[in-house]
């Protein structure tokens, strides 16, 4: 994990109640409209679920293809059949976990006076029970910072992604250090932006309405 930027509750002051909290961030220059309030809980959403063509198309390409090959091809040997095979799981598994995620809708964050919880749009499932409410008193820290990511093709080659992106770390009852030490922390939910500067600025706004820390004049 490369930080370029984090808030804790070191200069967390009581300023208020959630709902003051909010009014004060929706007339400052850090007002986001991926932030909303309703009912007593501020949201947003923290992940898109995939668009359903994504996962069509994958579920495609692991069917047609094995099929289009052997049309063409067969009959294929022992080897040429399990490589068939293999294309078949990966595209159609692939394309299944997507259709899931589709299904299950947009992640979303909400934050209450005292706890934070995620919950996906359209199911109850795909979130583990311990994130559904989560004490502001576990939350260690929120960092704006780069996730590097490598995903492996199968000839063997590997393509490097960097996403900026804003990170709730929690502590963790297995770490004790977690307290102190992020490295042992668990990782509540990254929420993507498309520039260091969004996340650098939903970090600040996260602070301040989870922990009351006061919004920066700027962000670096």
């Amino acid at each position: 994990m490369s930080v370029e930027g984090f808030w804790d509750d070191a200069g967390k002051e009581d300023i208020g109640t959630l709902g003051e909290r909010f009014k004060i961030f929706e007339h400052s220059t850090y007002a986001n409209p991926r932030m909303t309030m309703n009912e007593g809980s501020v949201r947003m959403i923290a992940e898109r679920a995939p668009p359903l063509i994504g996962a069509i198309m994958a579920i495609g390409i692991g069917l047609i293809v094995p099929f289009f090959v052997q049309m063409q091809f067969g009959p294929l040997n022992t080897i040429d059949f399990i490589l068939l095979g293999l294309v078949l799981l990966v595209f159609s598994g692939a394309g299944l976990i997507l259709l899931r995620q589709h299904l299950r809708g947009d992640k979303w964050l909400f934050i209450h006076e005292k706890h934070l919880e995620l919950r996906h749009e359209k199911s109850e499932k795909g979130i583990p029970a311990e994130y559904k409410h989560i004490p502001v008193s576990n939350v260690v820290k929120i960092l704006s910072h780069v996730r590097i990511t490598e995903d492996s093709d199968s000839d063997g080659s590997s393509t490097t992604y960097e996403n900026d992106v804003t990170s709730i770390l929690l502590y963790n009852p297995d770490y004790p250090e977690s307290r102190t030490d992020q490295e042992f922390c668990l990782c509540m939910t990254d929420i993507h932006s498309t520039t260091k500067a969004e996340s650098d600025a939903i970090a600040a706004a996260l602070n301040f309405l989870i922990f009351g820390t006061p919004l920066p004049s700027k962000v670096e």
